[in-house]
């Protein structure tokens, strides 16, 4: 492998490490304080990270084997969770805000999710490379209706994520203020690094920056919903 792929499948490793502990953390809080957006946005910020998820086992798998995953593997694994991902987030979003449009939400995002499935799964069986191309084991290009989907819930993500930090940002409570912040801070740098991360040719810088980003992003979004103590201090004296 070329050094910029080890460095990409090193960053996707600690990226989806990280976003896993703080998943999980959300889950584990949901059983402490019985809030069901804890245990929705847990499990989303999970679920965000499968498109890095391919990436990192065809990285593991090439280390062992020396060769990657095959295009079908690789566009299968990082893309047949995605319309359950974004219907949970949806879902969580919708307690939120706009609870009485609640089940017009879920339908809508149930039938474009149904259509993605089907299609992933039919270009999967017959032609991967109309979902889209590898380049060398770890990068993807995707193509079409997998690349508009994919535009789709970076957009989706982004412009909720902006609504829920709105909300907590006009708040009089100083730590809900700050929660906020975190949270604005969170979604627009996972809407950055996952544009960088697409849209960029890969180089050891570009993709440094992009993973770093990312990576920044899951700590931002913890503390914007559980705002440790050691953090408050630091910003609310």
């Amino acid at each position: 492998m070329e050094p910029v792929e080890i460095l990409n499948g090193i960053f996707s490793i600690i990226f989806i490490l990280l976003s896993i502990i703080v998943g999980l953390t959300m889950i584990i809080k949901y059983f402490e304080y019985k809030q069901r957006t804890l245990l929705f946005f847990g499990f989303t910020w999970i679920g965000l990270t499968s498109p890095w998820l391919p990436s990192t086992i065809s990285f593991l798998k090439a280390l062992i084997t020396s060769t990657g995953l095959t295009p079908a593997t690789y566009f299968l694994i990082g893309n047949i969770a995605a319309p359950i991902i974004i219907l949970i987030w949806i879902i969580a979003f919708t307690d939120l805000k706009y609870k009485d449009k609640q089940k017009i939400f879920i339908i809508v995002y149930v039938i474009i999710g149904i259509f993605f499935e089907v299609y992933l799964i039919y270009f999967i069986i017959n032609d991967p490379n109309v979902i889209g191309e590898l380049s060398g084991i770890l990068d993807v290009r995707y193509k079409s209706v997998a690349l508009i989907y994919a535009v789709f819930i970076v957009l989706n993500v982004l412009i909720t994520g902006i609504l829920i930090a709105r909300d907590s940002l006009k708040s009089e409570e100083q730590e809900i203020k700050l929660k906020g912040r975190f949270l604005l801070v969170a979604f627009i740098s996972w809407t950055i690094g996952a544009i960088m991360d697409a849209a960029l040719d890969p180089n050891i810088v570009t993709l440094t920056i992009a993973r770093l980003i990312l990576i920044s992003s899951a700590l931002e979004f913890y503390c914007g919903f559980l705002l440790p103590e050691k953090v408050r201090k630091i910003f609310l004296k």
